[in-house]
């Protein structure tokens, strides 16, 4: 038995021996009917740090990755040659979709970039469908 523990210890390497010696310590502190409690308040532990972190990441890139609606729709429209001034932004919205039907397709294209939505796969007709569906009219 004890040759046995010897050749078992040869093939552990560092890391390995330093989780052993704690599952080892955590059997003889708390028993063996305490374990899967500890283990259940571990886990539970562990999800609630995964969701704060996801909720200050999704904090943080809101803050600075979100860039307003109105700048993008009149990126669009400058790309289109629809003029933004003194427009509302469900009229430049229709002027824009109204536009998207009769624009070349590399107009279509910016539109697209500008908007966000643009898709390398897609076809123009595709990109004219994309642009209208994100401006939401």
């Amino acid at each position: 038995m004890y040759l046995a523990f010897i050749d078992l210890t040869a093939q552990i390497e560092g890391f390995e021996w330093i989780i052993l010696l704690i599952i080892v310590a955590a059997l003889f502190l708390f028993g063996p009917q305490k374990l899967p409690e500890l283990a259940r308040g571990f886990g539970r532990a562990m999800g609630e740090f995964r969701r704060g972190r996801m909720e200050v990441e999704k904090e943080i890139s809101q803050q600075f990755g979100v860039e307003d609606p109105r700048v993008k729709v009149e990126r669009a429209a400058g790309v289109l040659g629809i003029s933004a001034a003194g427009k509302t932004d469900l009229q430049l919205k229709l002027d824009i979709a109204r536009a998207v039907d009769k624009a070349p397709d590399n107009q279509i294209v910016s539109a697209a970039q500008s908007l966000g939505v643009f898709d390398a796969a897609a076809d123009p007709t595709r990109l004219r469908e994309l642009v209208i569906k994100a401006l939401n009219v």
